[in-house]
């Protein structure tokens, strides 16, 4: 198992138990910065929320106008299984559009029509009071990816490899913004799957199970040695103090020429 997504389970489990820990966990804010709107949308598209839209949403009040549609996009099904595919979401034939109320002030967020094409012409799939989602689709930047997300009944954004919460059913998963990379361990985990890639191989598992006990066999072996040097100088110097000690107990030596038989002389 990867150090990265060690800590991706980490934090998976952590948010778990404490759903406010994924805000703690990093420094980003909560979403980013509101943005210029999509641009980049078909304009048969346009047309049909210009025409239909306008219809549909006729019975929720008078001074109502519709936001430039988004482009939804779903979760990759490798993603969720914690692999790790080029993109975490990939977009559907589906759009969606927030109704706002005009005033003098500030828009009012109303609700949200969402159109499909089901390998045809677009069609009406809902329209649904949801204004907390029509006050995100106000804010999002352009470029960010619209991600339903049907599990949780919630919506999420995604720009510049991060994620982040949409609407409240999206934060009963995760509070503030994650790298995608980090999510990805913790989506696959809050869903019970069990990604292939987070199964560590028998060697894998052992190198993993070993490495943290090198820097403690170092540290003993050095201790050992240590040990050992302290003991051999100990033993040195007591060799030499009990060398020292028996030889200023012992009598001096005899002087042979003194004491000792002296040589017969010749002719003596």
């Amino acid at each position: 198992m990867t150090r990265r997504r060690l800590a991706g389970l980490l934090l998976a489990a952590a948010v778990l138990l404490h759903p406010a820990a994924a805000t703690a966990a990093t420094d980003a804010p909560s979403e980013p910065a509101p943005g210029a709107p999509a641009t980049d949308v078909p304009a048969e598209v346009s047309a049909w929320f210009a025409e239909e839209g306008d219809d549909a949403v006729a019975d929720l009040g008078e001074d109502l106008t519709l936001s430039a549609p988004r482009r939804v996009a779903t979760w990759n099904d490798a993603y969720v299984a914690g692999e790790e595919p080029d993109v975490p979401a990939a977009p559907v034939e589906e759009w969606v559009a927030a109704v706002v109320r005009r005033t003098a002030e500030t828009p009012e967020p109303v609700a949200v029509v969402r159109a499909g094409a089901a390998g045809g012409p677009l069609e009406l799939l809902d329209v649904t009071e949801d204004t907390e989602l029509a006050g995100a689709l106000q804010k999002i930047p352009s470029g960010t990816v619209l991600i339903r997300d049907d599990t949780v009944e919630g919506w999420f954004g995604l720009l510049d490899g991060e994620v982040w919460p949409l609407t409240e059913g999206a934060r009963s998963v995760l509070q503030g913004a994650l790298p995608a990379e980090v999510f990805q361990d913790f989506l696959a985990a809050w869903r019970g799957e069990s990604p292939p890639a987070a199964v560590p191989s028998t060697s894998e598992g052992e190198e993993d199970t070993l490495s943290p006990l090198v820097p403690i066999g170092v540290i003993v072996l050095a201790g050992a040695g240590i040990a050992i040097l302290l003991v051999r100088q100990y033993r040195q110097a007591d060799s030499r103090i009990a060398a020292d000690v028996h030889a200023g107990m012992a009598p001096p030596p005899e002087d042979t020429d003194a004491d000792g038989p002296r040589p017969e002389q010749p002719g003596g």
